[in-house]
């Protein structure tokens, strides 16, 4: 692959999209899409993974206010990607066998994202506008509900994909000397701590970085939150505690 090829380039250039021109996206690319998403590597061949891919409208709008995401029910397609041990669970007992469950929701998360990943990184080459929609995360029960999952299917993301009305910005990461390690861990010292919050100076999303990471990572606040919610998904639908 060279260095100009177009998948390279989207990657590079990846951004999150939250606003879409309103026209389709061609079966052809569709097809693509989920080909590549497919071909994504999954543990001892399982493919512990299913889309649903939303294409009813008021489904969409439901989903859209129930997130208060707007981009889900304006981009072309909507994808929800899914742990899914049930079809496993059918396959095994087809042949007369039972799943042990207790280490399989690592492996379905794993395989659920790495297609997922595929899908959204196909969706750019073809030069479509994507979004990660983590916020389904709040609402697990009633998206459960809505998608009409059986037990041992639990959504983990959505992805938003269409032609883009929006360019913004390429958002900020962190210096790469302190996310790339050689060999061994290397602590971050105090002035490398400092070169995150340097580096991450341009995010403004409430308020600026530091207060990000307040709101999301601190005791209480969104992320574990939600973690309370995965995991009482999770035991909805039978996949059991993560471990």
């Amino acid at each position: 692959m060279t260095a100009d090829s177009s998948l390279l380039r989207a990657l590079a250039g990846h951004r999150s999209i939250r606003r879409y021109r309103p026209e389709p996206i061609p079966p052809a690319h569709l097809a693509q899409m989920m080909a590549v998403a497919q071909r994504a590597s999954t543990g001892g061949a399982g493919q512990l993974y299913s889309f649903v891919r939303v294409t009813d409208a008021a489904l969409r709008r439901q989903l859209a206010d129930l997130t208060r995401q707007a981009h889900i029910a304006e981009a072309a397609e909507f994808f929800v990607a899914c742990l899914d041990v049930h079809r496993l669970q059918r396959l095994l007992a087809h042949r007369g066998l039972a799943p042990g469950l207790s280490q399989l929701t690592l492996y379905a998360a794993t395989d659920a994202l790495l297609a997922l990943a595929n899908l959204a990184s196909a969706a750019e080459a073809l030069g479509y506008g994507i979004c990660y929609v983590g916020s389904l995360q709040r609402v697990l029960d009633e998206v459960i509900v809505l998608l009409d999952l059986p037990p041992g299917v639990c959504p983990l993301l959505g992805l938003c994909v269409g032609a883009p009305a929006e360019t913004p910005e390429l958002s900020p990461r962190l210096p790469p000397d302190l996310v790339f390690h050689e060999n061994r861990y290397r602590e971050p010292a105090a002035d490398d701590l400092e070169r995150c919050y340097a580096a991450m100076a341009a995010v403004t999303y409430g308020g600026g970085w530091f207060e990000s990471l307040q709101q999301h990572f601190t005791a209480g606040q969104e992320y574990e939150k939600r973690g309370r919610l995965w995991q009482r998904a999770l035991q909805r639908q039978g996949l059991g505690e993560a471990s």
